[in-house]
C-alpha cells in the first residue's frame, strides 16, 4: 500500500510537471512562432544589402539574432511591440571607429527598417550589437551595442540630408539625455 501511494503521487506530479512544461511551451511558441518568418525575411534584406566582404571589415553578412517580443501599455492598453537584435561582426582586432559603426548602423536600418513599417506589431527599438577582436578559447571578442529608437530609423530613411552621421549625433545627445538610445554599450542578455 505504501508503494502503491508513493507510486500515485509520483505519477501526479508527472501529470503537473508535464502540464506545467506543456503550458510554457505553448505560451513560449504563441509567442515567437509569429516572428520567425519575419526573422528569415529580415535576414535576407541584410544579405543582400550587407554581403560578406562589404568594405573591408564585414566578416559575414549581419544577422538577426532574435526577435525581442515587449509588453508596452500604450493609452491604457496591452500591445505587443519588437525589438530586433542585429548581430554585426567586424574583422577588427581593435575598437572601431565611431564613424565605421555608425556607417553599419544606418546601413542595418536602411536593410530591416522598411520591412517592419508594414509589419502589425509595432517596433519600439532596434538593438544593433557589434562583436569585435578575436574570439577563441583563451579570448573573448568584445561585444558593443548601439540603441536606436523607430523616431530616429525613420528620419533615416525618409529625409534626405539626415545621414549616418546625423544618426550618431542624435543618439548621443539621446543617450545622455533620457536613455532611450545607447551609443557602444553593453549587449542586453
Amino acid at each position: 500500500m505504501v508503494d502503491g501511494g508513493i507510486e500515485a503521487g509520483t505519477l501526479v506530479l508527472t501529470g503537473i510537471a508535464a502540464v506545467v512544461l506543456l503550458g510554457t511551451a505553448a505560451w513560449y511558441w504563441g509567442r515567437s512562432a509569429p516572428f520567425g518568418e519575419l526573422e528569415a525575411v529580415l535576414e535576407s534584406r541584410l544579405t543582400e544589402t550587407l554581403p560578406a566582404g562589404r568594405g573591408t571589415h564585414l566578416e559575414r553578412p549581419p544577422r538577426v539574432r532574435r526577435i525581442d517580443v515587449l509588453d508596452r501599455d500604450e493609452h491604457g492598453e496591452r500591445s505587443v511591440a519588437v525589438a530586433p537584435v542585429v548581430q554585426v561582426d567586424l574583422e577588427t582586432t581593435d575598437t572601431p571607429g565611431m564613424e565605421l559603426v555608425f556607417d553599419y548602423v544606418a546601413a542595418v536600418l536602411e536593410a530591416i527598417h522598411p520591412e517592419l513599417e508594414d509589419h502589425e506589431a509595432p517596433v519600439a527599438r532596434y538593438d544593433v550589437e557589434f562583436s569585435v577582436g578575436p574570439d577563441g578559447l583563451l579570448v573573448d571578442g568584445e561585444r558593443r551595442r548601439v540603441t536606436v529608437p523607430p523616431a530616429f530609423a525613420d528620419r533615416l530613411l525618409e529625409e534626405e540630408t539626415y545621414r549616418a552621421f546625423d544618426l550618431r549625433r542624435e543618439l548621443e545627445r539621446n543617450d545622455e539625455a533620457n536613455g532611450t538610445a545607447t551609443v557602444w554599450g553593453e549587449p542586453r542578455q
